[in-house]
């Protein structure tokens, strides 16, 4: 079993900037409350450390088979201090055949010592309706892109959102596809929702550019459900190529466009995310009541680098359904098309969290809630992605949050 311990501590408030929000859009009572958030601890893991999926051997660059890292989200169980953690497709970048893969696990938060501790109880492989083993491999994604055959069928993803539904299955978003589905607790994939055409990934012609849908490696990074259970509302890294504009190999643009599906798994709406950097990108969402969200946006540089590594308070009820709008500007919105309200709700680098700058870590990845704490206050959790890079640790943030019911 995986043991590991660190503490820390740190108090803010957000209160005030709750309270700001409300001038863009009219809330009900509970929003006004001032909101408090305390960083009860916060926790390294090693980057060396194994997984208990039992394989053995090596990948094709070397890197342990069964390393244990990469997390790219974590979603409560709902019972006791059991957390499920989602890897993402592996080590090389996506250039090995790492079989894709969850964790549960134990992560256990002392307030009154400030301490966190994580037991690793099982690791489980995802595996497509097929029976075939889910690769993170860009060469299995590449060939379902290609592939004439309708009847191919995918066997590669890059998971990046987990979230619980209410039936125990677990719903996944992922970067390649984009693909959203549903597997079960043994990491069977079910089912997949539809994905609007839009959002579809194309296989460049020989020699061109792809025009249209996610930007390679930037697509539905995060997923939340809302507590009816009615509602998915899944977030992509960045812009879709068509809302963008294509620089140095990169799309660039601040308006990322999110898919809200309804009860039946269709899409109900399209919705802007007005992202304040166009070199930023977006890595979570998660659900706080029916029209509120928790959005993880930051940039891609760790250490002294780092310049922006934030949580906002989001309100779809602001946001314009943009379904028919094909292609959205590099900046600013159509005349009549609005975003998401959008309120600061954490600032890692704010110098009165006294946290070292050059302890920054890059890629904040995951975010979800946790059990309630003795006193009444929620706990909000946070992992990072090492890139299953052993020199750099695997972490987890644990904060309570109270006046947010």
């Amino acid at each position: 079993m995986l043991v590991c311990v660190l503490i820390g501590a740190w108090v803010f408030l957000v209160g005030e900037l709750a309270v700001a929000a409300e001038v863009a859009v009219s809330k009900p009572a509970p929003d006004r409350q001032k909101i408090e958030v305390e960083l009860l601890a916060t926790l390294d893991m090693d980057g060396d450390l194994h997984d208990l999926s039992g394989v053995t051997g090596s990948l094709e660059d070397g890197s342990p088979a069964d390393q244990f890292g990469g997390l790219s989200a974590m979603e409560y169980s709902g019972s006791g201090n059991r957390f499920y953690l989602l890897a993402d497709r592996g080590a090389g970048d996506g250039e090995v055949t790492y079989q894709c893969r969850f964790h549960e696990a134990e992560l256990t938060v002392d307030a009154s010592t400030h301490k966190i501790t994580c037991q690793l109880i099982a690791t489980r492989m995802f595996a497509t309706p097929d029976g075939e083993p889910v690769v993170g491999s860009i060469i299995a994604d590449q060939t379902h892109l290609v592939s004439t055959n309708p009847k191919h069928q995918w066997t590669a993803l890059d998971p990046e959102g987990l979230r619980l539904l209410a039936d125990g299955s677990l719903l996944l978003s992922d970067e390649y596809g984009p693909h959203v589905v549903v597997a079960d607790r043994d990491g069977h994939v079910k089912q997949e929702f539809p994905i609007p055409e839009k959002f579809l990934r194309r296989a460049p012609r020989e020699g061109g550019v792809a025009t249209r849908g996610v930007a390679y490696n930037r697509g539905l990074e995060g997923i939340a459900i809302t507590p009816s259970g009615n509602r998915v509302l899944a977030v992509p890294q960045s812009p879709l190529v068509q809302d963008s504009v294509r620089h140095e190999g990169m799309s660039l643009g601040v308006n990322c466009r999110c898919i809200l599906f309804d009860a039946k798994h269709d899409c109900e709406r399209e919705l802007v995310y007005t992202m304040d950097s166009e070199r930023n990108g977006l890595s979570e969402i998660l659900a706080i009541d029916e029209h509120r969200f928790l959005v993880l946006e930051r940039d891609g540089k760790s250490g002294s680098e780092a310049n922006h590594k934030k949580i906002y308070l989001v309100d779809i009820r602001t946001g314009s359904d943009v379904q028919n709008v094909e292609a959205l500007p590099e900046s600013g919105l159509p005349t009549g098309v609005t975003s998401m309200t959008k309120t600061l709700f954490i600032d890692f680098l704010d110098p009165r969290f006294e946290i070292p700058h050059e302890n920054i870590k890059e890629k904040a990845e995951g975010m979800c809630w946790g059990p309630r704490l003795a006193d009444g206050r929620r706990t909000l959790w946070v992992c990072y992605d090492n890139d299953f890079e052993s020199s750099i640790q695997t972490e987890f943030d644990c904060f309570a949050v109270s006046g947010m019911e």
